[in-house]
C-alpha cells in the first residue's frame, strides 16, 4: 500500500513538474505575435499621422508667414515719400525717398519703402529697401520657387543686386498677383517704367491681391498624395 501511495506522489510529481507542451508553446508564441503585430501597426500609423499633420502645419505656416511679410512690405512701400522732402533735397538726393511700386507682373513685383523700420530723419531721412519678389522659374514649368531679395536703394542704383531667399516652395500657380484701381477695378499687367499694360499709371495701383496654390514636395504617408493648399490675401497701398 505504502509502495502504491509512493508510486502515485512520483507520477504526480512528475507530471506537474513537465513545463509547457509544445502545443501551448505554440500558440503562446502565436499569441504573443498578434499582439506585437497591433502594437506595431498603431505605432506606425501614428508616425504617418504625425508626419501628415507636419507637412500641412508645414506647409500652410510658410505660405502665411510669405503673406505675412509681403503684405506688411507693401504697407511700407513709398515711405518715407518725396513728399517729405523740399524740391532741392529730392533732387539732389534721389536715394532718400521711395517712390513706392516700380514694377508689378503676375509673377514678379518689385517696389520701394522702409521695409525694416531703419529710416531715420535726423533731418534726413535713410533706410529705404529695394525689394523684388519674384517666381523662379519666371515663366513655368512649375512647381515654383517664390523668391525674395531686398537691396539699399542706393545700393541698387549704383549696381549691387540683391540677394535672394527662398520665401515659398512648390508653387503650381503662375498668376501670383493682381492690381486693382481705387474702385477695384483689375489693372491690366505688367506695369513698369510707371506705364501699364493699358496705358494706365501704375500710380493707380492701391491693391495688390497675392494667391498661392502650393504643393508639398512630398507625398502624404497616409493618402500618398501630395498636399494642396490655396491661400489669398490682399495689400492696400498706402
Amino acid at each position: 500500500m505504502m509502495a502504491k501511495t509512493m508510486n502515485f506522489s512520483i507520477k504526480l510529481r512528475e507530471r506537474t513538474q513537465r513545463g509547457f507542451s509544445l502545443l501551448e508553446l505554440s500558440i503562446a508564441m502565436v499569441i504573443l505575435a498578434v499582439v506585437i503585430a497591433v502594437i506595431v501597426s498603431g505605432v506606425t500609423q501614428l508616425q504617418k499621422t504625425n508626419a501628415s499633420q507636419a507637412i500641412n502645419v508645414d506647409l500652410t505656416q510658410e505660405s502665411r508667414q510669405f503673406m505675412d511679410q509681403i503684405v506688411e512690405d507693401l504697407h511700407q512701400a513709398g515711405f518715407p515719400s518725396i513728399a517729405m522732402f523740399d524740391t532741392v533735397t529730392s533732387a539732389a538726393n534721389p536715394n532718400l525717398y521711395a517712390v513706392g511700386l516700380v514694377s508689378v507682373s503676375t509673377t514678379q513685383i518689385q517696389y520701394e519703402g522702409d521695409v525694416d523700420g531703419s529710416t531715420t530723419c535726423n533731418p534726413i531721412c535713410s533706410g529705404v529697401s529695394e525689394v523684388i519678389v519674384q517666381l523662379s522659374p519666371t515663366g513655368g514649368p512649375c512647381p515654383c520657387k517664390l523668391l525674395r531679395g531686398a537691396v539699399s536703394k542706393a545700393l541698387y542704383a549704383g549696381g549691387t543686386l540683391p540677394t535672394y531667399y527662398t520665401e515659398v516652395d512648390g508653387v503650381n500657380n503662375l498668376n501670383i498677383f493682381t492690381a486693382y484701381d481705387k474702385a477695384g477695378n483689375v489693372i491690366p499687367l505688367p506695369c513698369a517704367a510707371g506705364v501699364c499694360a493699358d496705358g494706365s499709371s501704375i500710380a493707380n495701383i492701391k491693391d495688390i491681391g497675392i494667391l498661392l496654390n502650393v504643393k508639398s514636395n512630398t507625398p502624404n504617408p497616409i493618402t500618398n498624395t501630395y498636399t494642396n493648399i490655396t491661400m489669398s490675401t490682399e495689400a492696400k497701398i498706402e
